[in-house]
């Protein structure tokens, strides 16, 4: 099988193409033969050694594809079967593994690339929407980076339900989202109104200032921390930034502020992850949701880090073996 690793810190070019052995799933778990992998502002962070974890790994938190093998004690999954899965790493690879409590089955007829975007982010943008924010029909909210892969599923989930969507963006940027709808500001302090809900990418000292956009009443869902990259923090001086802050909004008075994590929430409860992956699902299948995806071939890994860099992708960047 071909893969991308890395196997130290580094720019781009520490996504290194290499050949190895098709892995054997443990207990529990599933190899897929891949279809399509997502790219993530996580797996920069992780090439870039900001993410805590040992070296060499193998990015890719979710990928498409048919299952070639299952391991002991995996039920409901089959080889054959078609499924989108949450690996968290492992994802940039011509087979990857992933736990059979993680995959959800896909029919045959859906664009692999769409539905890679659900999983990480779709899923992440539905649950932060309705499992932990609540927002109503006829509410706000406020999207920070608002052209990414999860801040364009957060805009187009929250205006199917009728609600009103600010959300910040590179100039570049800025048209496709006032096409949707999406009122474009240049920061939490441009917000003409207190929001019923933020939702924040860049954590650390940018939560503060999300606060202050949202109503005393509603949240701040800090689910990144992007922040340490455009500071140029180790992993260390990032996670300990971040934490402070967290720890600041737990105490200080105004809306309250809650950290989200999918690979927490997912492996604490993956049949909540299944039930809202498997809607998400029947969403696109019914063409009720649209993701706007950019595919690039595998062994342009490094080509892909450096678009999503650079805020050059509207929505989700995909990888194709």
């Amino acid at each position: 099988m071909t893969r991308i690793v890395v196997r130290r810190p580094g720019g781009p070019d520490a996504l290194l193409l290499e050949r190895v052995a098709v892995p054997v799933p443990g207990t529990g778990e599933v190899v897929i033969a891949v279809e399509a992998a997502g790219v993530a502002f996580g797996d920069v962070q992780l090439r870039q050694g900001r993410f805590p974890g040992t070296l060499p790994v193998v990015p890719g938190y979710d990928v498409v594809g048919r299952v070639s093998a299952v391991g002991h004690g995996v039920d409901g999954v089959a080889v054959g079967q078609r499924v989108a899965a949450l690996t968290v790493t492992g994802g940039y690879a011509t087979h990857a593994v992933a736990r059979a409590a993680l995959a959800v089955p896909v029919p045959d007829g859906l664009d692999a690339a769409a539905v890679t975007a659900l999983v990480l982010n779709y899923l992440t943008a539905w649950q932060m929407l309705h499992r932990v924010a609540r927002v109503e029909t006829g509410g706000s909210i406020l999207v920070l980076g608002a052209a990414g892969g999860i801040g364009s599923a957060l805009t187009e989930l929250a205006a199917g339900r009728g609600i009103r969507v600010f959300g910040t963006a590179s100039a570049s940027r800025r048209a496709v989202l006032e096409a949707r709808g999406v009122a474009v500001v240049a920061d939490q302090a441009a917000v003409p109104e207190p929001v019923d809900a933020t939702f924040d990418a860049v954590g650390g000292p940018s939560l503060a200032a999300s606060r202050r956009a949202t109503g005393r009443g509603g949240v701040v869902v800090s689910y990144g921390m992007s922040f340490a990259v455009a500071a140029d923090l180790s992993k260390v001086g990032g996670l300990a930034r971040a934490v402070a802050a967290l720890a600041r909004a737990k105490v200080e008075p105004g809306p309250k502020v809650v950290n989200y994590q999918v690979a927490a929430r997912a492996n604490r409860d993956p049949a909540a992850f299944r039930t809202d992956l498997a809607h998400l699902v029947d969403l696109v299948g019914r063409g009720a949701v649209n993701p706007v995806v950019t595919t690039m071939p595998l062994a342009g890994a490094a080509d892909a880090h450096r678009r999503l860099e650079a805020r050059e992708v509207v929505g989700k960047l995909v990888l194709v073996p």
